[in-house]
This record gives C-alpha cells, sequence and structure tokens, in this order.
C-alpha cells in the first residue's frame, strides 16, 4: 500500500492487467490484488528511476 500511494504522489503510472489504475484510489488497487495471485513488476528509466508499476495476475498452476 505504501509504494502505491508513494507512486500516485510522484505521478508514477499504475497499471493491473494492462489497464490504467493511476487515478485511482490506492486502496481500490489492494482491493483487485486480494482477489488473486499478483505479482507486481517495476519499469525504470536509464537512471534506474522506477517510471511504472505493472500488475499481473499469476495463473497458480
Amino acid at each position: 500500500m505504501d509504494q502505491l500511494i508513494y507512486a500516485q504522489e510522484h505521478g508514477i503510472d499504475v497499471d493491473v492487467e494492462g489497464v490504467s489504475y493511476s487515478e485511482r484510489r490506492p486502496g481500490d488497487v489492494v482491493a483487485v490484488m486480494q482477489r488473486g495471485n499478483y505479482m507486481v513488476d517495476y519499469e525504470s528509466d536509464y537512471r534506474g528511476r522506477i517510471t511504472a508499476i505493472h500488475i499481473n495476475s499469476i495463473d497458480p498452476s
């Protein structure tokens, strides 16, 4: 949750399954993630600063 709040405060793009959640409350993202198994990937620029957070479901099989 802290990472999502930080991302929102710093204009870092957040998407869940390719759908933008950047304009939604961080709690909305957490609610979606509680429905299944998710993996978080971080995208960075050439300096290593995080520019986007991608959240995708993981198939448990």
